[in-house]
This record gives C-alpha cells, structure tokens and sequence, in this order.
C-alpha cells in the first residue's frame, strides 16, 4: 500500500484557504495500491467486497484526498474476465447499479499510471458519503464538488470497449444494471478527426433554451515555471442555436488538459468540464447558465470604521439550485478573482451567479472570522474585522526537552472547536526546534491538534482546547510520548 500527496492544481488552491477542512487519514492524502492482493470491507454494501477482489484487478486507491471514502478499483481481461466482474457487480445489493460503456482503450495515468485498463469499479461508503456531502454544517467542500444534498453515487462500472479488449458483442447485461451507452458510435459521431463535445443550454431559473450561448474549449497546459500556473489556449467556440444546442468537432488529441467552459449574454460564466485529451473523446452536456448578479458590501474594523484596501474574496459562489457554481477562477491566479475596497470600506464583485456565496477578507493588522456565513447573491453585505490574536506553542518529550529529532513530519492543526467546516483555521509546521505558531486569527475559542506523519511509534497528548483574546498571544505545549 501506497500513500501519495496531492499535487494537482486544485490541491495546491485548496491547501491555500486558511480555513478548517473535514478530518482525514494522513492528511490530504490518497491511499493506494498495485495488484489483486485481497483488500478488506471498507462499509460498502453489500456484495462490493466479491467485486473489489477479482483476480483481474490491477490496482486501486481510495479518494476523494479531503475525507476518503470513494473506491476505485482496475482491471484488466478479456470478455469472460468481465463477464465474471459483471455477475458479481450484478450481484451487489444497492438501490440502483450503473454501468458506463466507453470507448476504449481505458488507462488509469494519474495514480498508479496504468498504461491500459478494460474496465473500472468504483463504490462510495454511505457513511462517508453523507459526512461529507450531506452534513449541512460542513458545505465548503461538498459544494465544491457539485454533490452538495445529493444521494450517495450509485456503485457504478465503467467498461471500455475496443480493439484487443472486452468484445462487446459477447456481453449480456443482468436486468437490475442500469446501463449507459457513452461511445461516440451510440451517438452517431465519427471520432477519426479528433475529440467532439457537444451541449444543449439552459436558463436554470426557467428551464427554457438559450440560444447566443458560447460553448468554449480551451487547452490547457500546466507549467512549473518561471511559476507554476495554467497556460491557456482557446482552441474553439461555437454559437447555440435557437433550440439551445452547440457542437465542436475535430480538437486534436495531445498530451493536454481540455477545458470546457460557457458564456452568454447576461448569464455568469460557467467553467463545467476539464478532462485529458491523450486520445479522441466525445460527451455530451446539459448546461444550465445562472443569470448574472452583483454582490457589494462593506468591511469595518472592530470599531465599525471602514478599511481602505482590503482584499476581498470569493471562496466559493453557488447557483440557485444551490450547487457550486465554477467560473473558472480557480484556474487563475489568486488576486485576478480579489478585489480591494475603496476609501468608503466598499467592494464590488460583477458576474457573480445569481445563488449564494462565501467571502473571506484579508488585510494586514485584522482578522476575519466569518468566512462560513452564506451570502444571498445579489445583495449588499457588511464584513466586520477583529484585532488579531496568536498562538504560539512547542512540542517537547515526556522529559520536556523540545523535540528535534523526531523522524517524519509533524504539523499541527487548528480550528474551532468543533471543527466546523469554513470556521478560522488552518495548519502550522512544526520547526527544527519542536515549535510552532499561529497568527493574525479572530478572537476565540480554538482547537489544536498534533498530527504526525508516519507516527515513528509515538503519540501525543490529547487536544488542545485554547481561547484566545484580542492582542493575546495564547501559548500551548505538546507531549510527545512514547507508547
């Protein structure tokens, strides 16, 4: 078994929030593993486990990084392998099963860098499902994901037909599996020339085509340097007609991501796909574009004066049907999507979905501890800052002599009390010298807790519970213990 750090893109912005994330197994890390050794019941219905442990399985690893909980599995065979994997799929007792029919040939190249693969198998734990997306105290990430309020996924396999793989044609479907046919040639569509995606658009609030919406496809291309960050290049954009529908045909495949984004006059912009176009693809979208809306509002200091240029944020903007809502600004740099308020403490944000969104506020000397409340979008809202207080603290051995020579990494974690998703919060190494430190949070009453990574046969005191004041600097010490 593996464990791999999260280095996409996405994980880089995400580790940027100062704010608490859900709990996790070693920290935003992806479990994983190569081969078909037998991996145990994780809490998935019924019958998963028989699928999960087929001789033809390649590999695995368990995500999403920010809780855990989503299995896939890999394998790889001809069409008796599959039919085995598909009677024991059948045989899993769930409200619904899914089975995706793909073109082929499958590869699985950001994990475990599987260079084929002829079908897939991925099966959600409920439990960790429903704390996940279904906690309605903890909507940061679960928005994000577009799963918010959402039943648990369906155990779903995905099989991938083509040359040298499963023929098709030898393939009997059980009656309970639901099935999807997603090949091009289902569709109609000739692939030889390169990818082809087409979308029919829809106003989200009426339900009625929109007919002048750009359906867009941009390359995209990550560099480390001079500084890492995404290139991008449009490669096509269409026009929907008057029933609302859109194609674009012939992108050439090529070592890219792909982009699909949305625009349309008085509609907010919609970034709703980005996949690899290492081969020909096709998919079909069914868009729904929110009418676009401005949110303003105003930031004051402790005393209710406002504060010239603070910089003010968009943590996460939501539609109406209170799913998240992405334009894209999380593939720009950070300030392309901040604005700063003006003499009078006033902030303007323009094409926002009409929805709800979080803000966060930075500016130097204050705190800001509201970054959970959800905003009505449009609307005009009042941020209030605080005076900053710190945390400052040191892990030492059952001795009390600071720890230095502790073999692995150690951080430790902050947030409220409760943990509560989008509360102040963070992470802090813990340095050479065995301390660490916390600064410029809102006053109140926080939680710490020493994480370490591998555990080098140790553990720490229980955790800390510490309340903080304006202008206080709060100390705090850590045991670590032999067990």
């Amino acid at each position: 078994m593996t464990k791999k750090k999260l280095t996409s893109p996405l994980a880089v912005l995400l580790r940027a929030f100062a704010f608490w994330l859900p709990p996790m197994t070693a920290c935003a890390l992806i479990v994983s593993g190569s081969g078909n050794g037998p991996v145990r019941d994780a809490g998935w219905p019924e019958g998963a486990l028989e699928v999960a442990n087929l001789k033809s399985r390649l590999g695995w690893f368990e995500g999403p990084p920010f809780g855990g909980g989503e299995w896939h599995f890999f394998y790889k065979g001809d069409a008796a392998a599959f039919k085995e994997a598909l009677e024991a799929f059948a045989a899993i007792r769930a409200p619904a099963l899914d089975l995706v029919i793909q073109d082929g040939p499958g590869s699985e190249d950001s994990i475990l860098h599987l260079p084929r693969v002829d079908w897939t198998f991925r099966v959600w734990v409920p439990a960790r499902w429903n704390r996940l997306y279904n906690n309605p105290t903890s909507p940061m990430l679960a928005i994000r994901e577009g799963r918010f309020h959402k039943p648990v996924e369906p155990p779903c396999m995905t099989v991938f037909v083509g040359p040298g793989g499963v023929d098709w044609r030898q393939v009997t479907v059980p009656p309970q599996v639901h099935v999807r046919d997603a090949r091009a040639s289902a569709s109609g569509v000739d692939l030889s020339g390169g990818s082809v995606f087409q979308a029919e658009f829809f106003d989200m609030d009426t339900g009625k085509p929109i007919e002048g919406a750009h359906l867009i496809v941009d390359r995209m291309t990550w560099l480390k340097a001079p500084t890492a960050g995404w290139k991008s290049e449009r490669l096509a954009d269409r026009v929907s007609d008057e029933f609302g529908r859109a194609s674009i045909e012939r992108i050439p495949a090529g070592d890219f991501q792909a982009r699909l984004r949305a625009t349309a006059e008085g509609y907010a912009a919609l970034l709703f796909d980005q996949r690899s176009l290492r081969k020909p693809a096709y998919a079909k979208y069914a868009v729904e574009l929110a009418k676009a809306a401005r949110l303003t509002g105003v930031v004051t200091d402790p005393e209710g004066n406002p504060v010239r240029g603070a910089k003010v944020h968009p943590l996460e903007v939501m539609a109406s049907n209170g799913q998240s809502y992405g334009n894209g600004w999380e593939f720009e740099p950070y300030d392309k999507s901040t604005v700063e308020t003006d003499a009078a403490g006033r902030f303007e944000f323009t094409g926002l979905p009409t929805g709800y969104a979080m803000v966060s506020v930075s500016v130097p000397g204050y705190a800001f501890g509201d970054a959970s409340t959800i905003h009505d979008v449009p609307g005009d809202i009042g941020l209030r800052l605080s005076h900053p207080c710190g945390i400052q603290g040191k892990v030492v051995d059952d001795s009390g002599v600071p720890l230095t020579n502790f073999r692995g990494h150690l951080m430790v974690r902050i947030g409220a009390r409760d943990f509560k998703t989008g509360s102040a919060g963070g992470t802090a190494p813990v340095k050479a010298d065995g301390t660490f430190e916390f600064n410029a949070f809102p006053p109140g009453e926080y939680r710490l807790r020493l994480e370490s990574y591998p555990t080098d046969g140790r553990r720490s005191t229980q955790d800390q519970i510490v309340t903080v004041a304006p202008g206080v600097r709060a100390t705090v010490t850590f045991v670590l213990n032999p067990h």
